[in-house]
């Protein structure tokens, strides 16, 4: 039976402040409310005569209700969640008829959806997408030579171009590639100093390419590193069969991102015993109602089997053998600031490609000093922090030490959750 959850994971999922804070303003608007195995639903009276359906499958999680609202998931569902938080939801043996046939029809979906056993990869498709491969990547050195030596100035004039690239590198069967390229565009419209940035990224794809020109005399790890972000596609399958990890596995952080209609859910896991740090990723599209098996929410471990994708600095990874049920963690290790330092120039040594790393900072107070944000240990010791949820995080530490999960870029720590009292709250 699932847990209710905490003050903190409800947070963790509201789209803003202002949809929280609505849905608490809906306690005694409930009826019919219950709560069975993974499933919540309720009847919230509104506006109109007829109450509104909400429904939350709290494994997903995935939301369902009938109001017309575009935010996602709404305040009802929120005011569902809360309901359920604080104990006011009761467990019953079968769902609501109206909950249950949407139970259902995510059910058939995720049976429908699940991937097939991957077929062994024909030699020669993958020898002709490797020259195809090549290919591209060839075209690609030639324009980022001719972008060095016509220098930078235009290139905040030449978006088009941009894409044109990015579109070669799709074709050429590249797109990892292709995705770097289409983020310069964004770099050079949002920092004061694009030149460097966009030369650092350029002369990251530049080291791609000879290193995919040689990639048969490379570690296979790195073989691995390479084709990963060049994109050469990974069959699930494949991933299952490698080696797993367990541990006990805490979900530090959790985040929902959208571009051109395709959703991607990234859950930052750490383990409690080995300290490694994985990254798990769905997508999908339309809407973000994820199927297949998903991990515990924010502030829960669970004891588990992970699967690591092939690479010289192993971070994403495939859920495997579960065994034991997800529980609530109320400690987490230590870290300084110089083992995150430490953990980042590691991969990087490993996968020169990796822009950033997961971190766990403990004992650092967030300040803003002279319009800059740094998280400070006790002894002075500060690292440069950025993003939207910087005044949250204050707010929640209050000015004091906290334990930050973040991930750090060489260059600043972008915060995903702070842990404090005994609890992760998402940012």
């Amino acid at each position: 039976m699932t847990s209710p959850w905490t003050v903190g994971q409800v947070a963790s999922v509201a789209p803003d402040a202002a949809s929280l804070a609505a849905a608490r303003k809906l306690a005694g608007s409930w009826t019919l409310t219950g709560h069975h195995e993974n499933a919540l639903w309720g009847l919230c009276q509104g506006s109109g005569s007829k109450p509104y359906q909400a429904i939350v499958d709290v494994s997903g999680p995935a939301y369902k209700c009938s109001c017309p609202s575009r935010k996602f998931p709404c305040k009802h569902t929120l005011g569902l969640l809360v309901e359920w938080s604080e104990g006011r939801v009761s467990t019953v043996s079968e769902p609501a008829d109206f909950a249950a046939e949407w139970l259902d029809r995510r059910e058939e979906k995720a049976e429908t959806t699940r991937p097939a056993a991957t077929k062994a990869v024909d030699p020669s498709t993958a020898q002709k997408r490797a020259e195809r491969v090549a290919g591209g990547l060839v075209e690609l050195d030639l324009w980022i030579t001719d972008q060095i030596r016509g220098g930078l100035a235009a290139m905040d004039k030449s978006w088009e171009a941009l894409d044109a690239v990015a579109a070669r590198m799709v074709d050429a069967q590249a797109p990892g590639v292709a995705g770097t390229l289409r983020t310069l565009a964004g770099i050079v419209a949002s920092n004061e100093n694009w030149p460097e940035k966009v030369l650092d990224e350029l002369a990251r794809l530049h080291l791609l390419v000879a290193a995919h020109q040689k990639i048969a005399e490379l570690p296979e790890s790195l073989q691995d590193s390479v084709r990963a972000h060049v994109g050469y596609p990974v069959g699930t399958e494949s991933v299952l069969e490698r080696p797993s990890v367990r541990d006990h596995w805490m979900v530090m952080g959790t985040r929902v991102t959208e571009e051109k209609r395709l959703f991607t859910r990234t859950v930052w896991l750490f383990g409690r015993v080995t300290g490694q740090w994985a990254v798990l990723l769905d997508f999908s599209h339309g809407s973000p109602n994820f199927s297949g098996v998903v991990p515990p929410v924010v502030g829960y471990q669970i004891d588990v089997d992970l699967h690591f994708y092939p690479g010289a600095a192993a971070l994403r990874a495939r859920l495997g053998n579960v065994h034991s049920e997800a529980e609530p963690f109320t400690t987490v290790p230590l870290g300084s600031i110089d083992d995150a330092l430490q953990s980042y120039t590691d991969a990087v040594s490993a996968d020169p490609w990796l822009r950033s790393w997961p971190v766990m900072i403990s004992a650092v107070t967030p300040s803003y000093v002279d319009g800059s944000w740094f998280l400070v240990d006790g002894t002075g010791t500060a690292l440069p922090a950025e993003g939207d949820s910087l005044w949250t995080l204050l707010g929640i530490s209050g000015g004091c030490p906290v334990t930050v999960c973040g991930a750090w870029n060489a260059h600043a720590v972008s915060p995903i959750s702070v842990f404090t009292s005994g609890q992760v709250i998402a940012l």
